[in-house]
């Protein structure tokens, strides 16, 4: 019985607007949400993708969002 899962090594994200914890506006599904940059990493295609959490008291990661879904840093 093994207590440890071997986690895969993800190669570093380079050439990336954003970074892990940047505040951003995105859309999705024809609407503007804020959120904040979770993680950063490739898909399948080798495109730079996003996951960002939106939400306060019971937040929401939204995975695999395009870097061109990101309209701009919110302030």
């Amino acid at each position: 019985m093994c207590l440890f899962k071997k986690r895969k090594k993800e190669e570093p994200v380079t050439g990336n607007k954003y970074f892990v914890g940047d505040f951003i506006l995105f859309h999705r599904k024809n609407e503007l949400y804020n959120g904040y940059i979770y993680k950063v990493h490739y898909d399948n295609e080798k495109n730079i993708v996003y996951d960002i959490q939106i939400g306060g008291e019971c937040p929401v990661v939204i995975e695999n969002i395009l870097e061109n879904k990101i309209v701009r840093r919110a302030k």
